[in-house]
C-alpha cells in the first residue's frame, strides 16, 4: 500500500510559487508606501504654503529664508507668538531636506524638495542634462518638485 504524501518536486514547486508572488506582493506594498510618503510630503508643503501665505497677510511679506529653513520640525511662531504651523514638516526617508526661498523683495516664496516615485506626473525633470529636477535654488543640491507664493511662477524664482 502506497502512503498518500507529497513529493519533494510537488513540494519545491509550491514554495516557488508562494516565493513568487511574496516577491511580487512586496514590490507593490513598497511602491505603494513610496507614492504615500509623497502624498505627504505634498501635503505637508501646501499647509506651509498656506501658514506662509496667513503670515504675508499679517505683515506684508514673507519670512526671510534663515528664519524658515531654521526650524524645520519645529514650531513657526512670529515674534508675538502667533503660531502659523505648529509643526513644520521634516524630511526623515531622503538625505535631502527641504528648502524654503524668497525673493529679495520679500513679496514671493518657493519650496523645493524631492519626490521619491520618479514617475510621479507632478514632478519637474531635465532629461537634456540628464538631472531629476532642474530646481537649484538652494546652493548646489537639486529638487525635482517645487511651490511657489500664488503671485508668481516656480520658474520664476
Amino acid at each position: 500500500m502506497r502512503d498518500r504524501a507529497f513529493t519533494l518536486v510537488e513540494l519545491l514547486v509550491v514554495i516557488a510559487i508562494i516565493s513568487i508572488l511574496s516577491v511580487i506582493t512586496y514590490g507593490q506594498f513598497s511602491t505603494a508606501k513610496m507614492k504615500a510618503r509623497d502624498v505627504q510630503r505634498k501635503a505637508d508643503l501646501h499647509s506651509l504654503s498656506k501658514a506662509l501665505s496667513m503670515y504675508f497677510a499679517d505683515y506684508g511679506y514673507f519670512p526671510l529664508a534663515d528664519e524658515i529653513n531654521d526650524i524645520w520640525g519645529g514650531e513657526f511662531v512670529d515674534s508675538t507668538g502667533y503660531v502659523y504651523m505648529k509643526v513644520m514638516p521634516t524630511e526623515s526617508k531622503l538625505s535631502t531636506a527641504y528648502c524654503y526661498v524668497v525673493s529679495a523683495d520679500r513679496k514671493s516664496f518657493g519650496i523645493f524638495f524631492n519626490l521619491e516615485n520618479t514617475q510621479d506626473s507632478d514632478i519637474a525633470t531635465d532629461r537634456e542634462r540628464g538631472i531629476e529636477g532642474p530646481y537649484s535654488q538652494c546652493g548646489s543640491q537639486i529638487y525635482n518638485y517645487g511651490i511657489a507664493s500664488p503671485n508668481i511662477t516656480i520658474e520664476d524664482l
